[in-house]
């Protein structure tokens, strides 16, 4: 720097002191006690000092300016102060216009006063962000855990919550056939036991479902075998014909060719009867051009197996946690068929998950092709 570019440097030397009671008047809201205050000057009047040195030395300005932000991050509320750096720059600005040197001179040093604040709001935006971003990566971590958590819980309250169930359910089945066997004519009071039978069941398909949640073995687990996906597609769906057919539901059914998978038959065909339920509950829900395509494809690494339904489409709101227990949008649902559906597929090695495509709302289910060899599921 020439002799005249110094005598600005000297200048801003001299009224060092007013101008830094003219910046820390800039933070009043964020100074709350007189600590505060003292700590704020300190580090205003190092940044300053640092410009002055800038002034003075090109070289100097290298060395100095990463530790800028350094200095500040003590002040509590730091994204504050990227909001200040306009009016710092202003506050400078006007006092280098006011001395009696050359433009050329003020020009130098406003240039150098703009390189140093340009380094500092990329310094404390870097920063800001890197910060926010670890908090954000901290609490999803913290929500990861928590659902973790209440995974196990419920993993372990269903298991106990079905035996305890299905242990009197059983009692009653058996004292229930014996009363049956002790009628002396059968009559009128036989088809109460009808309905007894259906409700018993009803109960226990709803334990058998509460017990699919669960992440351990049980006697469901025992039962893998080799079997034909297409034929058990094509039976779900033909079960559910008399309703898509009475409903005026147009069905495009597509096989293609036979494949098989290992696994568990009925946890498979369940799977398969709750989104098939879904799609026409949502189906019904439209007057008229309702639409359902089932489609199972072959791909390199899956079995894939798709139904896409035209009916109104999944509410936002529930949309990230669909596949939770006890979340659902039917009226009258319990919120368990693709918690079930979910719990399931993972067994399987395999997975479940929900598009939304133009008109169509979308779930699909995929099948590793190298199932065969994975028969340790847990």
């Amino acid at each position: 720097m020439d002799k005249l570019e110094n005598h600005v440097a000297k200048l801003l030397s001299d009224d060092k002191e007013n101008i830094i009671k003219e910046l820390s008047r800039l933070f009043n809201d964020i100074v709350e006690s007189e600590e505060d205050e003292q700590c704020l000057n300190k580090q205003l009047s190092y940044l300053y000092d640092s410009y002055l040195n800038t002034i003075q030395s090109a070289e100097q300005s290298q060395k100095t300016l990463i530790y800028e932000y350094k200095i500040l991050q003590s002040i509590n509320n730091v994204g504050v102060m990227l909001s200040k750096v306009e009016k710092l720059r202003t506050v400078l600005v006007k006092k280098i216009n006011s001395f009696p040197v050359t433009k050329v001179d003020k020009l130098a040093a406003i240039a150098i006063l703009n390189e140093l604040l340009l380094h500092l709001q990329k310094e404390i935006a870097t920063s800001s962000d890197n910060k926010k971003h670890q908090e954000l990566m901290s609490k999803r971590l913290q929500l990861s855990q928590m659902k973790q958590d209440r995974l196990d819980i419920l993993s372990k309250l269903s298991t106990s919550f079905a035996h305890e169930i299905r242990n009197p359910l059983t009692s009653i089945k058996g004292f229930v056939q014996l009363l049956e066997q002790r009628l002396e004519t059968i009559g009128e009071e036989s088809k109460y036991f009808h309905y007894i039978y259906r409700e018993m069941e009803e109960v226990e398909q709803q334990v058998d479902q509460i017990l699919l949640l669960s992440t351990k073995k049980n006697h469901q687990d025992l039962s893998f075998k080799t079997f034909c996906l297409n034929q058990l597609l094509f039976n779900s769906v033909e079960s559910f014909q008399p309703i898509i057919t009475e409903s005026h539901i147009s069905l495009e059914l597509e096989l293609g060719d036979r494949t098989y998978i290992y696994g568990i038959k009925n946890q498979i065909k369940l799977v398969l009867n709750k989104l098939l339920q879904n799609a026409l509950d949502a189906l019904l829900l439209k007057d008229k051009d309702r639409k359902l395509i089932i489609r199972l494809t072959n791909e390199v690494n899956w079995l894939k197996i798709e139904f896409f339904n035209n009916g109104p489409p999944v509410s936002r709101m529930v949309e990230q946690s669909m596949f939770e227990p006890f979340v659902g949008t039917k009226e009258l649902g319990k919120g368990l068929g693709l918690a079930v559906s979910k719990q399931l597929m993972r067994k399987h090695e395999g997975d479940i998950c929900y598009i939304r495509e133009q008109e169509w709302t979308v779930f699909k289910l995929l099948f590793p092709k190298d199932h065969h060899s994975q028969k340790n599921i847990y």
